[in-house]
């Protein structure tokens, strides 16, 4: 596997990998749970959409902070203080749900408490990446980390939906399983023996100030014509294409066969976002980088149109696992693109951004979704924003010299006078 992933090369790294499949397992075990919990205590989806806006809005609001604190302290330790911190948020959710004393505000307060967590684990894990491979592994390792990410998409949701279909009071053992996937990914990060260099931030407390150089990192994405073309249609991109989580318990019912559809659509989506990120990983030709972009992006697309029309559970999994397969190489090639232009001083800010543009997005849209379903049905809302973002893409890509350029070779035009 090394041979084929270069980044697996480096011991180091491997043990940020395994910390990454967990945390992201755990992550998405917990979106499931929530999900069909809240789905079987109200019947509302916009119940559903304003629980996993809960989940996701902390990226938002925190991502940037973290992604600060990440750039000026030891990366490291924030990533595994985070993770035990979730860990302990989910088991707080699992025990209230197992003795039957679970409640709607229990779940929002708790669902805010877990996006917390992974707002701090995320941007500080993001920034280690580039410590721990040499520069010609970045690609395959920003890859790799998106198999981890888009990949346990299969483990989380497939352990979860076992508990969900076996135990009557399956949602509760998701939430156990939540809390120990936090904590192995905690050992993992533990593990990890690079530290970061002494830095006068460390020893004179300025590490404390967050605002100035969050608005610094802001100021550099928006400046950087480079970053702000990425990070402008990955904000699109997540809006239209990604932000159907609220949606599905309602679509999963309306189908046939309820939580075992929702937990079959969701795992179909991971296995989709697994087999193309682990292609990703073993391209190193830069060339590819474009048309990977550009067909992933239309297939982005068309996958959502085709859950909206799904009319029975096998082509609404099919819908699934094209999603996941089109979506997951989208954002990790975006990532890769982001990693390859930032300097390693503002790299924590600057990934957290990229975080917070996808979360927050999907947040937002999550939650609008979720309120629209209940007057409109699902359908509509998986359709309408596919077709949106298919306009939106093709209409830039013949506008856009930049974007036509990055499409075609894989890399950015460079403007001596702009860039």
């Amino acid at each position: 596997m090394t041979t084929t992933f270069l980044a697996l090369q480096s011991v180091e790294f491997r043990k940020l990998f395994y910390s990454y499949v967990l945390t992201s397992a755990a992550q998405w075990a917990l979106l499931l749970g929530r999900g069909w919990l809240i789905f079987e205590l109200t019947g509302s989806t916009s119940a559903v959409g304003l629980v996993t806006f809960c989940g996701m809005a902390p990226m938002l609001f925190f991502g940037p902070i973290f992604g600060t604190l990440a750039d000026r302290n030891d990366r490291r330790s924030i990533a595994i203080i985070s993770a035990c911190f979730g860990a302990i948020v989910s088991a707080i959710l699992g025990i209230l749900t197992l003795i039957g004393i679970v409640q709607i505000w229990h779940v929002v307060i708790l669902a805010i408490l877990q996006g917390t967590a992974m707002a701090g684990v995320t941007p500080a894990a993001e920034a280690l990446i580039p410590s721990l491979v040499p520069k010609e592994h970045l690609l395959s390792a920003v890859s790799i980390r998106g198999t981890a990410r888009h990949g346990s998409k299969v483990l989380g949701p497939f352990i979860g939906g076992l508990l969900l279909s076996f135990f009557d009071n399956g949602t509760g053992w998701v939430f156990m399983l939540g809390m120990l996937l936090f904590i192995f990914a905690a050992f993992q990060l533990f593990r990890i023996s690079w530290r970061p260099e002494p830095n006068k931030n460390q020893r004179d407390g300025s590490s404390l100030n967050v605002i100035s150089p969050m608005f610094f990192a802001a100021r550099h994405a928006y400046n950087d014509k480079k970053l702000f073309l990425v990070l402008s249609l990955l904000g699109f991109h997540c809006a239209f294409t990604m932000a159907f989580d609220s949606l599905l318990p309602g679509l999963a019912d309306e189908i046939g066969s309820g939580k075992s559809t929702f937990s079959a659509i969701t795992v179909a989506v991971g296995f989709g976002a697994l087999i193309t990120t682990l292609w990703v990983s073993t391209v190193s030709d830069e060339s590819l980088r474009g048309p990977i972009l550009f067909f992933s992006g239309l297939g982005s697309g068309i996958a959502v149109i085709i859950l909206g029309f799904a009319s029975n559970p096998l082509v609404a999994i099919l819908g699934g696992f094209l999603a996941g397969a089109t979506q997951a190489p989208y954002m990790t090639i975006s990532a890769t693109l982001i990693q390859q232009v930032v300097p390693n001083e503002i790299r924590g800010r600057i990934m957290a951004f990229y975080i917070m543009i996808a979360a927050g997005f999907m947040a937002f849209m999550n939650l609008g979704f979720g309120l629209l379903a209940d007057i409109t049905g699902e359908r509509i809302l998986y359709i309408l924003p596919g077709i949106l973002w298919l306009v939106i893409f093709v209409i830039g890509t013949i506008l856009s010299e930049r974007l036509r350029f990055l499409l075609q070779k894989g890399t950015f035009l460079h403007y001596s006078r702009i860039d």
